[in-house]
C-alpha cells in the first residue's frame, strides 16, 4: 500500500484549472472592448467575470484548507516554498476584490471609462495569478502528487463547488472539461457524485453552452 511520499497520484485537473482561468483573464480586454454600449452585452461579460473572479476564489480556498496545511505537515523541509506559495493567494485577493467592484460600477454606468477600470482591475488579478500559478505548477504539483493521496486530491472538486456564492457554478466545471482529452474528460463525470452527474448532465452543460456561445460572440476566448 502506498504511503505519503510514494504516491503518484494524478494532479493534471490542476494545469486545466489554470489553464481555463488564464485564458478568462487573458481575453478580458478583447470581451469587455467587445460589448460596445449593449446593455445586454455588458450584463454578459460581467457575469462571466463576478463568476470567474469566484471560481478563482474557491479554487485558492479549497487548496488553502485541504491542501496547504497537510503539505506543511507531511514535509516540513518544504515550509518555506509552501508558506510563500500560500501567501500569493492574499495578493490575488486584492485585486479580485477591486475587480468586483469595478465590473458592478461597468454594469451600472457602462462608459468607456468604467470598461477601461474593468480591463485594468482584471489586468491585475492574470498579473497576479501568472507567477502564483508558475509556482504552484513547477513546486507544489510534484510534493502534492507525493505526498497527497488520490483520495485527498480528489475532494479539491466538490469543495469548490459546495463553496461557490455567486449563480453560475458551472462555468468553472465547463471551462475546465474544455481543457481535457476525452478520456479525462470521461473521468472527471465518472468521478462526480450521481446527483452532480446527472445534474450536470440534465441542467449544468445546456447551460454553459449556451452561455458560453453569449460569450464567445462578443469575442472568442481560448
Amino acid at each position: 500500500m502506498s504511503t505519503p511520499g510514494s504516491y503518484t497520484t494524478e494532479t493534471h485537473d490542476m494545469l486545466a484549472v489554470h489553464g481555463a482561468l488564464r485564458s478568462a483573464f487573458d481575453s478580458a480586454p478583447a470581451l469587455v472592448g467587445g460589448t460596445g454600449s449593449d446593455p445586454a452585452r455588458v450584463a454578459t461579460v460581467t457575469s462571466f467575470y463576478l463568476n470567474a473572479l469566484e471560481f478563482l476564489r474557491v479554487h485558492h480556498q479549497g487548496e488553502d484548507e485541504l491542501i496547504y496545511p497537510t503539505l506543511k505537515e507531511r514535509c516540513p523541509d518544504q515550509l518555506a516554498i509552501l508558506q510563500q506559495v500560500e501567501d500569493q493567494h492574499t495578493l490575488i485577493a486584492v485585486p479580485t476584490d477591486t475587480s468586483q467592484a469595478a465590473l458592478a460600477a461597468w454594469q451600472s454606468a457602462p462608459s468607456a471609462s468604467t470598461a477601461a477600470d474593468v480591463v485594468g482591475q482584471l489586468g491585475s488579478v492574470a498579473e497576479a495569478m501568472e507567477p502564483h500559478f508558475a509556482n504552484e505548477e513547477v513546486d507544489i504539483l510534484p510534493l502534492a502528487s507525493a505526498w497527497l493521496s488520490p483520495e485527498e486530491w480528489g475532494v479539491l472538486p466538490g469543495h469548490a463547488l459546495r463553496s461557490f456564492t455567486t449563480d453560475k457554478p458551472w462555468l468553472a466545471l465547463g471551462l475546465i472539461r474544455e481543457r481535457l482529452d476525452e478520456e479525462h474528460q470521461a473521468a472527471m463525470l465518472e468521478g462526480m457524485p450521481p446527483p452532480v452527474r446527472q445534474l450536470w448532465l440534465d441542467e449544468w452543460e445546456p447551460a454553459y453552452v449556451g452561455f458560453i456561445g453569449d460569450v464567445r460572440a462578443i469575442a472568442p476566448i481560448a
